[in-house]
């Protein structure tokens, strides 16, 4: 029985938590390829700048270390994902079955985080190759402990329909935000660079017996050019500088993201307003249990694509904002901000529409809008229009998606509560992270295979068209993830749980 009444100030508390994670996921999946692989294509870019650290060509097939990394790391998650959801479910702690979960992750996922931009510096790449490895499995497994515990209790706090959307509401509102701040990480690191650039050009400038300004405007054009006007020691110099300012702007987010996973762990006393039991079946057959769902199978296989597409729509943003529609690396915030403000402007009419005219039809007008925005990612030209119409494009799928799916969860992990008497929520939410993970391990993989550099006139690049094939291959999958979820039954499964509620009370 709940001990005490659930308030949208408390979801709102629960809600903060979502910030910290996403924020270090955020991280992960902006940062991750574009730091460590690729290259400048004009003076002070940061693509690439961490790519000296690591292998960049194939290693097996035509796969590169980070395709490897994320193939390993989902086999990986395939064993940790369940065994973390069937502890929690089974935990019977004094502060809960899931916030203890959240206290003991929250430290190592934000140094871990950290530590993945920091320590793969070694003189040697197969060592670093090996470092950045194992620091990923680290992540990945803390991000679990985490996260799983946490969206179980989606939908244990969300006892109602009207909670469960309104939970879900918040906690996409703070991903948002979570993920935004990410993005801002080059503003930050160009508050830790100071002057110090301007200090080593101003020296270059003078060695060469030209004004500073007149050396600045030299340096505007491709990196090709610029090498020819800069040596190498000083070039050298300066990406040292862009390298620790980066670091030291990540550390900055990490601690952010950290204070705000505590925040519901401190905070929100579980056992006062949920009183949950610890299930007995172990986790393999919770996790069979749990597949057997026919419904739930049908929102899965829908969600990997989802997160797959997604994925390769944020790890390639950047990448398609400067190199396909030649808008300059400090106008990609701008564009951020306009497509969050118009997904966040969207968040009550879908918090109130919803109901109304169910989530399934809202989540498949999302993946045809998603689908229509990579459509015209693929087909741009230039200019700072074609970003624009892709933010405002895209901060609507973004509002939909990013509220009502945690919703069709809570909902199908709440009937199988009421039709089997165990709460395996944790269960349900693992399997969803786990989808979560394989959408995002299989973009990883194809965006670095499709991607990756090759020779043209002597300089290893990536050309526009590999990036447009990425897009090309998001709207198939968005068109494919839409069809599925067509098989989704939405209107049977709020009519099973009304159903035996009534039942209850009766």
């Amino acid at each position: 029985m709940q001990k005490k009444p659930i308030t949208n100030k408390l979801l709102w508390v629960f809600a903060v938590g979502q910030f910290g994670w996403s924020l270090l996921s955020g991280i992960i999946s902006t940062w991750l390829v574009h730091l460590y692989t690729g290259s400048a294509e004009r003076f002070l870019d940061t693509n690439g700048i961490l790519s000296g650290f690591i292998s960049q060509n194939p290693l097996i097939a035509s796969l590169t270390l980070f395709g490897i990394i994320t193939a390993v790391g989902r086999l990986f998650d395939a064993v940790t994902d369940p065994l973390i959801a069937s502890w929690s479910d089974r935990a019977n702690y004094k502060g809960g079955r899931r916030i203890p979960f959240m206290k003991a992750a929250a430290i190592p996922f934000a140094l871990i985080t950290v530590a993945v931009f920091v320590l793969p510096q070694t003189a040697s790449v197969t060592t670093n190759n090996t470092i950045i490895f194992v620091l990923l499995m680290l992540f990945y497994l803390f991000m679990t402990i985490y996260c799983t515990p946490y969206n179980a209790l989606i939908a244990e706090l969300g006892d109602t329909q009207e909670h469960r959307i309104n939970v879900s509401t918040f906690i996409s509102f703070t991903y948002i935000a979570g993920f935004s701040l990410a993005t801002l990480i080059p503003s930050l690191a160009s508050m830790f660079q100071g002057g110090r650039i301007d200090a080593i050009l101003a020296q270059a400038a003078a060695s060469r017996g030209v004004g500073l300004e007149e050396l600045t405007g030299q340096l505007a054009g491709k990196m090709d050019e610029v090498r020819a006007i800069l040596d190498q020691g000083t070039l050298n110099e300066i990406l040292l500088v862009q390298q620790n300012a980066m670091r030291s702007a990540i550390g900055v987010m990490c601690i952010v993201a950290c204070v705000a996973c505590l925040i519901p762990a401190l905070f929100i006393k579980e056992r006062a307003y949920i009183d949950s039991k610890p299930v007995q079946t172990p986790a393999f057959a919770s996790l069979v249990k749990t597949f057997a769902n026919s419904q739930f199978r049908r929102f899965v296989y829908a969600d990997v694509i989802y997160f797959f597409a997604v994925t390769l729509f944020q790890t390639g943003l950047a990448d398609f904002e400067t190199r396909l529609m030649g808008i300059p690396s400090d106008n990609t915030f701008t564009l951020t901000v306009i497509m969050t403000v118009v997904s966040l402007a969207l968040y009550l009419p879908v918090n109130k529409l919803a109901p109304r005219l169910g989530k399934k039809k809202l989540i498949i007008v999302g993946f045809f809008t998603y689908a229509a925005v990579f459509l015209i990612t693929a087909l741009c030209g230039q200019g700072f229009v074609w970003g624009l119409i892709v933010a405002v494009s895209a901060g609507i799928p973004m509002a939909i998606l990013g509220i009502l799916p945690q919703a069709c969860v809570a909902d199908v992990s709440e009937l199988s509560t009421l039709e089997t008497g165990e709460d395996r929520s944790g269960m349900f939410f693992a399997a969803r992270t786990f989808a979560m993970k394989l959408g995002q391990a299989l973009s990883m993989v194809i965006y670095t295979s499709v991607t990756v550099k090759h020779i043209v006139n002597g300089e290893a690049i990536v050309e526009a068209g590999q990036y447009r094939t990425v897009a090309v291959i998001a709207t198939v999958t968005c068109v494919i993830g839409a069809c599925l979820f067509l098989l989704y039954n939405e209107k049977m499964i709020l009519g099973r749980i009304d159903e035996l509620k009534a039942g209850k009370k009766a």
